[in-house]
Formats: structure tokens, sequence, C-alpha cells
């Protein structure tokens, strides 16, 4: 019985996971801390998100909005109902999709119409 206690880490709120430069989740069973530097987008995937980051990915249970509500405000813009791209991170913006390059990996992002006119605002200020 100690040994499931000490095992269960609950899932990890807004209210719990302030906004710094690390972000604190729960992978695999353990608890991992990521640099909010190293990740470039996250991605919705049903009651989990995808954390995409440069050296790996992570999936943890989450949603996106305590996602966004979790990361720096300043680094970090939702640009698709399933996006949260960093915005240091973005190689060309074309049309209605994101470009994002890591050591010579592009990856390709969607930018919904809900979220066009604030990332444009975002990334002008």
């Amino acid at each position: 019985m100690r040994q499931a206690l000490t095992n269960y880490i609950p899932p990890m709120s807004a209210e719990r996971m302030p906004q710094t430069d690390n972000l604190m989740i729960k992978a695999n069973y353990q608890l991992i801390q990521l640099k909010t530097d190293d990740i470039l987008f996250i991605k919705a995937l049903a009651d989990y998100v995808i954390i995409k980051t440069t050296t790996g990915k992570y999936i943890t249970l989450s949603t996106m909005k305590e996602m966004c509500d979790a990361l720096p405000k300043h680094k970090f813009v939702r640009t698709h109902r399933s996006f949260i791209v960093n915005m240091e991170k973005i190689h060309l913006i074309k049309g209605s999709s994101i470009t994002i390059t890591d050591n010579n990996v592009q990856f390709t992002v969607p930018i919904g119409r809900v979220y066009k006119k604030a990332l444009k605002a975002t990334l002008n200020s």
C-alpha cells in the first residue's frame, strides 16, 4: 500500500503550475522538468497533450487550457484549437500554417481562423 501511495502523483492543474521558465509534467510515471525554451509546440490529443521538445516528445494528462495557463504568455501562443507554439521557434508563416525548424527537421502547425488575428497581434507587439 505504501508503495502505491508513493508512486501516485496527481495530474498537474493550472493552479499548481506557475508561469516560470520551467514546466513540471508527469509522463511515464515520472515527474519531468522541462525548460520552456526547449519546447517547440504542444498538440492536443483527446484528454492528453503531446509536448514536442528539442530532445523528444512527452505525453501527459492535461488540457490545452491548463497548458496555456502554465506557460509564459510572452513566449507561447495558441495557433489552433489543438496547438500551442513557442514563438521563438517559429521559422516561417505562410498562409494558414507555421513552419518550425529544429536541427534540420521541419514541423508544420496549422493556424486556425479564430486564432489568426490574435497570433498576428502577438507577433507584431
